[in-house]
């Protein structure tokens, strides 16, 4: 009887999580860092800003699918961080009309513009200062160039949950492995002999995505110390120390990062609208 009733408990609890999911993404923030400029992909981004850069086989900016998922699973508002190149991101994305022509729905857009490089936690507390972003409201944190296949309200569900049984206030996406930009050599440093070498391995250590969720937790960005500064330079160290850190698991399958021109190449046939869109079928 005591299994039981503690089951019933738990599927109350689950229900009422579930119950709060759409209202979680209905109030979220999508807040993107658009305002890097692309050093490694030069000179393909010395006159357009790398979030810009069109890929896939059906041409959209970087910043568009990487704002896809997130506008599958519900998000309307987005703040956008912008530097290099923002008067031409201003100019493609607008306040959010063609989106929001796209997709039927409200979709807006209000932008945070770097006077010099903040990073992408030093965006977030000039935003806050500036009120353009209130830090009570909940949020999805990400970069314009990544592309991220991942089910919003799955995310949102997992966060929800964790928040009430464990009291994690932010969560970190990483990926089940990456593919190492190097070959990677091992050595008997008694001979330096090499004794193994392998090419551009698949490691499978976790790897930090940049995307976070949380809510209640912007607050902190607004006492980050070093400029320009990005969540991991202070903010990991913090919520560790407080143990309110909790973290949601990819495949490597679902990002796709473009940093250098090889990355583009090798996306140059990808669908990319079929690969987001395979976590809402």
């Amino acid at each position: 009887m005591f299994g039981a009733g503690l089951k019933s408990v738990t599927d109350e609890i689950k229900q009422v999580v579930d119950d709060k999911v759409d209202l979680f993404i209905e109030e979220m923030y999508g807040i993107v860092s658009a305002g890097g400029e692309g050093l490694r992909l030069r000179p393909l981004t010395i006159d357009q800003p790398k979030p810009l850069v069109e890929v896939g086989s059906s041409k959209q900016p970087l910043m568009y699918w990487s704002m896809l998922p997130m506008i599958l699973g519900g998000v309307s508002h987005f703040v956008v961080g912008i530097r290099h190149g923002a008067d031409k991101i201003r100019e493609r994305f607008g306040k959010g009309e063609e989106l929001s022509e796209r997709f039927k729905r409200k979709i807006t857009i209000e932008y945070i513009e770097e006077v010099e490089p903040l990073g992408r936690a030093g965006f977030i507390k000039f935003g806050i200062k500036e009120g353009v972003i209130d830090p009570t409201r909940p949020a999805i944190i990400f970069n314009a160039s990544d592309v991220l296949r991942l089910n919003l309200p799955d995310l949102v569900r997992h966060y929800l949950w964790l928040k009430t049984y464990h009291h994690f206030d932010v969560i970190q996406v990483y990926t089940s492995g990456f593919r190492a930009q190097y070959g990677i050599g091992k050595i008997d440093f008694s001979t330096n002999q090499v004794i193994d070498f392998k090419e551009k391995p698949l490691l499978h250590d976790l790897a930090n995505t940049a995307c976070y969720v949380t809510h209640d937790r912007l607050k902190d960005f607004q006492h980050i110390t070093k400029i320009p500064s990005n969540p991991e330079d202070e903010l990991i160290q913090k919520w560790l120390s407080e143990k309110t850190l909790g973290a949601y698991v990819i495949s490597h399958e679902d990002i796709i990062s473009i940093k250098f021109q090889k990355d583009l190449d090798n996306v140059d046939g990808v669908d990319f609208d079929s690969y987001v869109r395979k976590m809402y079928e």
